[in-house]
């Protein structure tokens, strides 16, 4: 497969992680230190916990203390 192609289906997997929402339509809350819920969506729930590891410490990526 092309790096391209590749890059563009992380980086559409990236936005649409950042979408998540509930059943009726509202935005999922997503926890810090992860869930099985997330594990289950795949990537998309990697990528949208990632991103709230980094919003919850940009240091470091990680939900652990500094």
């Amino acid at each position: 497969m092309d790096t391209n192609i590749s890059n563009r289906l992380l980086e559409d997997l990236k936005k649409e992680s950042q979408r998540l929402t509930t059943t009726d339509g509202k935005p999922l809350e997503i926890p810090v230190k992860g869930s099985l819920g997330l594990l289950a969506l795949g990537a998309k729930g990697l990528f949208a916990w990632r991103e709230k590891r980094k919003l919850m410490n940009p240091k470091t990526g990680s939900n652990e203390p500094e």
